[in-house]
Parts: structure tokens; C-alpha cells; sequence
């Protein structure tokens, strides 16, 4: 490797080196961004256990892609040397908090409510992580946690043939009971144990279970009662006691089934609630909500923990502790591995080993001569941090294996029907003579992309068309500014901003009302009505509040903190940082299943204000809700955003795809963008109309399937008139010629406007 270069990327510097990997600090400049670079040592080149193992850790990462994962953006090799090319994390490690203490209960809440989703969307690709840390935790320069180093992990169905042959893999103080076993049938329960580790970590600033070796740790995760948090931070609800001891339960099946399910019940202990927990997420598809008691495997009475030690001690006469082994499976960023010597046990230690865990309940185990390496009695025995990874060589005396019970449940339920017995049927005994008046239907304008008519403005007024371009017309007739067009739920009205107002009028009468409005607020920036109709999200002094969509009430606020007192979720009134700084908000979108949003934020940074797009996860209503996906950022760059960067009106499908514009002319015409957050890739200069510039108001279909956009044709120069297009979006690159939305030969727009293309959902 050069000093300054690897391949075509220029070195910063060494971020950290392991027993397996070193990892640099370097800038790509085909992308134009920093990254992190794992590059194996040429000492392991020859060994094709180190080399297949590198290459499926990146492979893995990438099976997964998911937001809150570190994303792999290349691997391959450079003079025989593989490497994986990574997200650059700027904002250091979870071990790096943690070594300032514990941290508060809203940031622990924020952080596990994040990574859940990606732990349990690794388990349900069958892929276990095995070493989770502390350290595998990494933030991002906006303070987003991710999961990272998948140099370990398994697939699940692959038990039997591991690149790590027959040794046990992990960190010692954060390793599940079956995994200081060595089973071969872990699944993700391995890491909801080690998610439990951290927990209680991440509350009291140390871990569990401590000890002066290694062995002695791994044995503690199987004998010993996991410890009250409360006896540690007094301060804590007792509640938080239940959840650690479930997530830390020794029996796989006795746990939290999966990562969300546990991330809801810190929530809940964190507001004091009583045990039990509804655990499971309704919103899930194909996942129904169970009733846990809340309950862990206790050792309540010395007779019980007797029993529990002497069944893990006869479990344990069948595990040989391995000899120190070469470091195959190291941390590869951060440690060297740490071995345990090999070497067969006599079965009168065993003998000896249960009589002193019998002799002395609560009391910590000493193993004798045979077990451990020759390491000198201590009389004041040190306590320390064990974070190194261990390899253990494993026997071939079979395990026992962790089963969980499964329930059936009946799907022969009967539901009664009521049905009325006293209906009256009226007899009809006239004759009907039917009307020579009956009035002619009016024809149904077209429906397309689940939408029948799209209102714009047009010189300071709204209008509305149906989307074929027929039957325009003009609902105000004020010429005030007025911008953020949305069509109210039930489809009846178009509602606006105005002033500090926020108004609707009605399609069909052109009556105007007012929803709210503020006296003494300083601005009213945007506005949100949730897709269901029951919430609307409002930005009134770049504050973001999030409210019943109750008219009745609204109509009632005079001053902009009234708003405040209406809100259900405090975590989104105002929309805060951890600290309780209220973010800055320009524009807010919900996701269709209103358990994201995706916003426009300006961030400091390099001393100027930067527009981002924030997706954040408000399915909790916690503070300072975890993030989900931030650009452009790291991930892209768009032209003339390092001089400008300023973001104007965002497309959101309320899913995964984001339409951006940049500002060529006009005030805010310029190319078309698409982003795809799920893959994480940037369609430059879509351009539809002939490749050419400039777009601007990018806007999907109810249903997605279409696309409308304002367009000026910058080959025109001054010439150029501002036309509204309504497209297939699924035909976007294929070489289509489109036709604006006719309207009117003297209809005309402002040339520096902002027609804002709306489009009303199809009422039935």
C-alpha cells in the first residue's frame, strides 16, 4: 500500500488495527466523499479462511441493506489485497460514550428504537451477528447510531459448516449462554441476550458480569442470575429490572422474541409502566401483538439456584476449553484475539468444580488447576473489563440445543351475527310512472394514478383542472401569496397557507374558510394533513407541532404556543434534539403508514446553513425520534449544492422514493433527481421531457404509479413558459414523448412562480 494511496483512494490516516484488519480514513474522489477502508494483511493472504471470510462479510452487510446498518459502497482487491469500502462514521463509537458514563434514558430509548428494526431484519435474512458491542456500535456525524462488523456473523442455516470450523466466536462479557457453549443452533436470541448486555451497560456505565479472566466471565453468562440494574442506578423504575432479566433470560425461548419487541418494552419501563407489556408491533404486517408477562428466568431461592448451578455444571462436564488457537477470528478493526488454552480436563476436577459451586451460593467460581492456563492465585482478585473477542476450540461431545415452544392458536373461532328479526319490508301497491325529466349524467372525469383533479397556482390564486386538462377553474380570486396546496382528506376543499393562515377553499362553492390562524406568530412555513385524516403536522415559527386534526379545536388557536397544548405527542410538539432544541423545519411529509416523516431541515455546517432531508421513525413518540435515512449528505452530492445549498420543494411517495430539483433558473427550475432511500442510489438528470432542463415541484400520484412536475424549456431561454405534466412514472428513461396538461391558449404563469401540482386521492 502506498503511503498517501490505495488504489483510487487517497489515505487520511489509520482509524484502527485488530488482530485481522486494519481499517484507514480516506477520500474517494470519484464520489467526492469520505469513506472507511478494511484491508486485509497481506500475512493472512494465503490463507483462504481469512480471505473468505473478509469477502462474506462484505457480501453480508450488503444481503442486508438496511439504514441503521453501515452500508458497504465496494470490495474487490488492489495488489492481491482484498478490501471493503464503507461509510466513513465520524461520529466515533458507542464505547467512546460510554466511556463518559451511563448515558440518559431518552438517548438509550432513541438508540435501541433505531437499531431493532436493522437486527431484526438481519435475523429475518438468517443472518446472526454474534458480536454485538459497544464497540460494533458507530454514529454518524448527525448522531445516528448504526450496527457495524459483520466480520463474525452467521448465516443461520449454515450452522453446521462455519468459517470458523469448530470455535466459539465473541466477545466474552456480551456472549449469549449458548453461545459460551458453543451451540450449534444460535439464532438471532443469541443477540437479543447481547442487545440485553448493552442495555444494561448503557444504564449503569458497566457491564453484567465482570471478572479477572475471560473463562470466568463466559461462565457467569451460564450459572449466574443476571444482576438487578436497580441495585446499580437506584434512580431507574424497577420496571427496567423485568426487561433486562427477559432479554438476558438464560433459556433462548424465555426472551424477547425480537429486536422491536424488546425496544418497545424499554420504552414502556422508561414511562414507569406496569408489567405486562403488550409486546409486538400491530403495524407490522403478519405479526400480531401477544401479552408477555414481563418475566425472566430468576434464581428466587437458594434451592432453585442450587439446582440451576448443578445442572450447569453437568452441561459443562461435557465442554472441553480449547487451547489458544491462531487468531482466525479476531475483531477486525478494534482488538487482538484473546485465546484460552487447550487441554482435556481430568473428571475429578469436575467433581471438585461442583462442590465448591454448591458449597458457596453467590459466592464466584474458581476453576481449578486443569481448567484454566497457569495463572497465579490472586488474593485481592482484580476486576476488570473484558471486551476482547475469544476463541474457543470445541469438542465433539454433542450440546443440548435451545428449543422454543410454539403455541398454536385456534383459527376455528366462531363470531356470532346479529341479525335484526323486526325489519319491516315495505309493500309497494302503486304504480311508478318514471319522470320525463330525469336529468343526464355528468361525465366522470378520468381517473389516473388513483387521481381525478390537480389544483396549482397560477399568478397568487388556485385552480383546479381535471387531470385530462378539462373543466379548469378558478377557486380564489385575492391574488395573496399563497403556497403549500393539499387537498383536505375528504377531498372537498384545497386547503393553503396564507399570511399566518392556514385556509381552504371548497372545489365546488369556492367558499373560503379558515382552519387556523396565528396573531402573534413570526412565520407559518408549511403544513401536513396525516394521510388518514386524524393529524396535521404544522410548522409555525420553523417549530414543527404535530396535532389532532381537529377543525373544531383549530379554529380556536390565536397564538402560535396554543398549538402546543392540543398535541397527544409531546415527543413531536415541537420536534426537538435530545437536549431539547427545537429543530428548524422548511417542509414536512408523512409516509403513507404515518410511521415516518420525511422532512427539509437546515443544519450548521462549515459555518453556513445546509438544507438536508431528514426521515425520521415516529412510530414511538419518543423525543428526538430515531433517524432513518438523512441527505443528501454523505451519501450524494448534487450540483451547485456545495455554493447554494438550499433544498426547495421535496417529491415524497411516501415510501422510498424522493424527488429533487436543483435551481438552474428562475428562482427554483433546474434538473430532476430521483432517490431511492431503500438502495440508497441517486438517478441524476432524469429530465423527462427530452433530457432537457428545468423542472421544478416534483409531486407523486396517490397511488404512485404517476408523476406531475411544473416545466420550463431552458433551450427556450426567455421564451420558455411554464407548463404542468402529469407522466407515467414507470416510464421515466425509456425515450417517451410526453404532452403537458392542456390548458387554456391564454392561460399563463408567472415565469418565476411556484405552480405547486397537487393532486386529490380518487373519492369514492
Amino acid at each position: 500500500m502506498s503511503s498517501q494511496k490505495f488504489g483510487r483512494y487517497l489515505i487520511k490516516g489509520e482509524l484502527g488495527r485488530g488482530g485481522m484488519a486494519t481499517v484507514f480514513h480516506a477520500y474517494d474522489p470519484r464520489f467526492e466523499r469520505d469513506v472507511a477502508i478494511k484491508v486485509l494483511p497481506r500475512e493472512f493472504l494465503h490463507d483462504p479462511q481469512f480471505r473468505a471470510r473478509f469477502e462474506r462479510e462484505a457480501k453480508t452487510i450488503a444481503l442486508i441493506e438496511h439504514p441503521a446498518i453501515v452500508p458497504v459502497y465496494d470490495f474487490g482487491e488492489e495488489e492481491g489485497q482484498p478490501y471493503i469500502v464503507m461509510r466513513y462514521m465520524s461520529g466515533g463509537s458507542l464505547s467512546d460514550r460510554l466511556s463518559q458514563g451511563s448515558m440518559p434514558t431518552s438517548e438509550v430509548i432513541n438508540m435501541m428504537t433505531r437499531l431493532a428494526p436493522a437486527l431484526d431484519a438481519a435475523h429475518g435474512k438468517g443472518i446472526i451477528h454474534r458480536d454485538l458491542k459497544p464497540g460494533n456500535i458507530l454514529y454518524d456525524q448527525y448522531g445516528n447510531s448504526y450496527l457495524s462488523d459483520f466480520g463474525i456473523a452467521r448465516l443461520q442455516q449454515t450452522s453446521s459448516a462455519t468459517l470458523t470450523g469448530g470455535a466459539i466466536l465473541g466477545t466474552p462479557a456480551y456472549m449469549s449462554p449458548e453461545q459460551v457453549q458453543g451451540g450449534a443452533d444460535i439464532d438471532g436470541r443469541s443477540d437479543i441476550y447481547s442487545m440485553g448486555v448493552i442495555l444494561f451497560q448503557l444504564l449503569s456505565g458497566k457491564v453484567p458480569y465482570q471478572a479477572d479472566t475471560a473463562a470466568k466471565v463466559m461462565l457467569m453468562h451460564i450459572l449466574e442470575p443476571v444482576p438487578h440494574i436497580t441495585d446499580t442506578k437506584e434512580d431507574l423504575p424497577a420496571t427496567f429490572n423485568e426487561v433486562i432479566e427477559k432479554a438476558m433470560a438464560k433459556e433462548p425461548s424465555d426472551r424477547y422474541q425480537n429486536a422491536v419487541d424488546m425496544a418497545q418494552a424499554i420504552t414502556l419501563a422508561a414511562r414507569r409502566a406496569d408489567m405486562p407489556t403488550i409486546i409486538g408491533d400491530a403495524a407490522t404486517p403478519g405479526r400480531a401483538p401477544t401479552i408477555s408477562s414481563g418475566s425472566s428466568t430468576v434464581l428466587s431461592t437458594a434451592k432453585e439456584k442450587k439446582d440451576r448451578t448443578e445442572s450447569a455444571a453437568t452441561r459443562l462436564a461435557s465442554t472441553r476449553i480449547g487451547k489458544e488457537t491462531k487468531a482466525n477470528a479476531a475483531e477486525e478493526a478494534e482488538a487482538q484475539a484473546v485465546a484460552v488454552p487447550t487441554r482435556r480436563i481430568p473428571g475429578w476436577v469436575w467433581i471438585i468444580v461442583g462442590v465448591v459451586l454448591v458449597g458457596l451460593v453467590g459466592g464466584f467460581l474458581t476453576l481449578g488447576k486443569g481448567l484454566l492456563s497457569t495463572s497465579k492465585p490472586n488474593t485481592a482478585t482484580p476486576t476488570i473489563k473484558i471486551t476482547e473477542p475469544v476463541v474457543v476450540a470445541l469438542t465433539d461431545t454433542p450440546l443440548p440445543s435451545f428449543t422454543p415452544t410454539l403455541t398454536q392458536i385456534p383459527t376455528n373461532t366462531q363470531v356470532p351475527i346479529l341479525v335484526p328479526t323486526d325489519t319491516v319490508i315495505p309493500t309497494i301497491t302503486d304504480t311508478l310512472i318514471p319522470s320525463t325529466d330525469t336529468p343526464t349524467p355528468e361525465p366522470q372525469a378520468p381517473v389516473l394514478g388513483g387521481s381525478d383533479k390537480l389544483a396549482f397556482i397560477s399568478h397568487n390564486d388556485v385552480y383546479i383542472v381535471n387531470v385530462d386538462g378539462t373543466d379548469l377553474v378558478r377557486l380564489t380570486n385575492d391574488g395573496g401569496a399563497k403556497h403549500h396546496l393539499q387537498w383536505t382528506p375528504d377531498g372537498s376543499a384545497v386547503a393553503y397557507i396564507t399570511g399566518l393562515c392556514i385556509k381552504k377553499v371548497d372545489y365546488l362553492t369556492s367558499t373560503i374558510d379558515d382552519i387556523l390562524c396565528f396573531e402573534y406568530a413570526i412565520s407559518l412555513d408549511a403544513f401536513e394533513i396525516s394521510p388518514d385524516g386524524l393529524q396535521i403536522a404544522i410548522v409555525v415559527n420553523q417549530n414543527m407541532f404535530v396535532v389532532p386534526y381537529d377543525l373544531a379545536n383549530l379554529s380556536q388557536v390565536d397564538y402560535w404556543d396554543d398549538i402546543q397544548t392540543m398535541t397527544t405527542c409531546q415527543g413531536l410538539s415541537p420536534y426537538s434534539s435530545s437536549t431539547g432544541t427545537p429543530y428548524s423545519i422548511k417542509e414536512v411529509h408523512w409516509s403513507k403508514d404515518m410511521r415516518s416523516m420525511a422532512l427539509i431541515v437546515p443544519i450548521p455546517e462549515g459555518g453556513i446553513r445546509v438544507d438536508v432531508v431528514r426521515l425520521i421513525n415516529i412510530s414511538n413518540c419518543v423525543n428526538d425520534p430515531p433517524r432513518i435515512d438523512e441527505f443528501p449528505g454523505s451519501r450524494f452530492t448534487l450540483p451547485g449544492y456545495d455554493s447554494n445549498p438550499v433544498l426547495l420543494h421535496v417529491g415524497y411517495n411516501g415510501n422510498i422514493l424522493f424527488a429533487l430539483t436543483t435551481i438552474v433558473r428562475n428562482e427554483g427550475f433546474g434538473d430532476l433527481y430521483i432517490y431511492n432511500r431503500d438502495a440508497y442510489q441517486l438517478q441524476s438528470r432524469v429530465n423527462p421531457i427530452g433530457g432537457r432542463c428545468c423542472y421544478r415541484d416534483p409531486v407523486f400520484s396517490p397511488d404512485t404509479s404517476y408523476f406531475a412536475f411544473a416545466f420550463q424549456d431552458v433551450a427556450l431561454g426567455a421564451q420558455s413558459k411554464t407548463e404542468i405534466y402529469y407522466i407515467p412514472f414507470g416510464t421515466i428513461g425509456t425515450g417517451l414523448s410526453y404532452k403537458p396538461i392542456p390548458l387554456p391558449d391564454d392561460f399563463t404563469f408567472n415565469t418565476r412562480e411556484s405552480p405547486q401540482p397537487v393532486l386529490r386521492p380518487t373519492v369514492p
